[in-house]
């Protein structure tokens, strides 16, 4: 899956409502409630829930970002080149990282849901 694609689902704001059933599901399973009000509009206000979730957990109980860095498929060694790239955050950079996984997981189920079908 290439990062183009995500990015161009970013900008037309596809599989939204997918995404954010991803990130509810996934955060659960590490014990952490993605109550995030909706509708959601656009990924511009999903990051912004997001990068707010995050400093909460990382405030309050950063083992639970591991571990939802493991659920997710997120390595370690990917944080870490990440973070000598950008000029975000710590938490913005994370958050971001955060949903581009899930939307990319979303993208990938599509597809090949749809390879299956054809």
């Amino acid at each position: 899956m290439y990062l183009e694609e995500v990015n161009n689902s970013i900008e037309k704001n596809s599989f939204l409502n997918e995404t954010v059933e991803q990130l509810e599901k996934d955060f659960l399973m590490v014990g952490v409630n993605f109550d995030v009000p909706k509708p959601v509009l656009s990924y511009s206000s999903l990051f912004n829930f997001t990068i707010h979730l995050v400093d909460a957990l990382q405030e309050k109980d950063s083992q639970k970002i591991l571990n939802l860095l493991y659920r997710i498929d997120l390595s370690e060694e990917i944080v870490k080149n990440e973070m000598k790239q950008t000029d975000l955050s710590f938490t913005e950079m994370i958050s971001e990282m955060i949903v581009k996984r899930e939307l990319k997981k979303v993208i990938m189920y599509y597809y090949y849901s749809n390879l299956e079908n054809q």
